[in-house]
C-alpha cells in the first residue's frame, strides 16, 4: 500500500485497470482488475455498487460479515460518505477522522466500518439507468486518504462505467444482493398488476379501497428502487417473486 504525504491521482491507474477489463470479462478477471486498481492507488479493498432507494446490488472484497452487517441493516440509507457521493454525484474522499462532522447514528456506521479495516477511501459515483446510481469505491484500514486526488473526472468517471457494463454482462449470482421483503398485502397487489388489473379491479377483488391498492403498489415499486409499477413487476419476476 501506498504511504506517505504526496498526491497520488486515482486516474493514473485507469488505462492500464480498462485494458485488463478488455483482455478477460469472466468474475475472477474482474475482481482481480479491481483489486490491483485499488493497491495501485494506496487501498486494500474494493466495492462496486449498483443501487437505488433499498435495491442494493454489490461486487466488493469487503470482509463478508461487513457486507451482510451492511445490507441487513440497510446502512446504504444511513451512509453519510454514500449520501454525500449520491447528492454531489462527485469523487467523495473521506476518513473517520472526520467523523466529528457527521451525527450520532452516521458515526456509528463509520465506527462499525472502521472495526472491519475499512477507515478511509475514496468513492466514485455515476448515473446509471432507471434512476439508479452505481459507485466505485476503495478503502484503506488507514484513517488517512486525505492525498487521494482526480484530475480528470470524466476518465475517473469511465472506469466506474467499464465496471458497470462488465458486471450487467456476467450472471446476476456474482453480485450481493440486499434482503428486500414485501407485505403479504404488497405481493398480492403486485401480483394482480403483473396479470395486468387495474387498480380498480384489485380494489375490488381484495376488497381495500383503489387509493389503498395504490399504497402497497407504491412501497413495493419502493422497496425494489423500480421507477414505475411495469419495472417493479419485472424486478419482481426477476427474482422469482411472482
Amino acid at each position: 500500500m501506498i504511504t506517505g504525504s504526496e498526491n497520488r491521482y486515482l486516474d493514473d491507474h485507469v488505462g492500464n485497470f480498462i485494458d485488463a477489463l478488455e483482455i478477460r470479462q469472466d468474475e475472477a478477471s474482474v475482481k482481480l482488475a479491481l483489486k490491483r486498481f485499488a493497491m495501485n492507488t494506496g487501498f486494500s479493498r474494493f466495492v462496486y455498487a449498483d443501487l437505488h432507494a433499498e435495491d442494493v446490488r454489490s461486487f466488493s472484497d469487503y470482509p463478508e460479515e461487513w457486507q451482510r452487517r451492511y445490507l441487513a441493516r440497510n446502512y446504504v440509507s444511513r451512509d453519510p460518505i454514500l449520501t454525500k457521493a449520491k447528492r454531489t454525484m462527485a469523487p467523495t474522499v473521506w476518513s473517520i477522522a472526520d467523523r466529528d462532522r457527521y451525527n450520532a447514528e452516521q458515526c456509528r456506521v463509520m465506527d462499525e466500518a472502521s472495526e472491519f479495516g475499512i477507515s478511509s477511501g475514496i468513492m466514485v459515483p455515476i448515473r446509471s439507468g432507471f434512476g439508479r446510481t452505481a459507485l466505485l469505491a476503495f478503502a484503506s484500514e488507514c484513517p488517512d486518504a486525505a492525498n487521494v486526488r482526480v484530475r480528470d473526472l470524466a476518465y475517473a468517471v469511465t472506469a466506474v462505467a467499464y465496471v458497470h457494463i462488465n458486471l450487467i454482462r456476467l450472471s446476476n449470482s456474482v453480485m450481493e444482493v440486499a434482503e428486500i421483503s414485501l407485505s403479504p398485502r404488497e405481493h398480492t397487489c403486485l401480483v394482480w398488476a403483473s396479470l395486468g388489473k387495474t387498480m380498480a379491479e384489485t380494489s375490488s377483488m381484495v376488497g381495500i379501497s383503489e387509493k389503498t391498492v395504490r399504497y402497497y403498489l407504491d412501497r413495493a415499486r419502493e422497496k425494489l428502487g423500480a421507477t414505475n409499477i411495469v419495472h417493479a413487476v419485472r424486478l419482481a419476476a426477476e427474482r422469482g417473486w411472482l
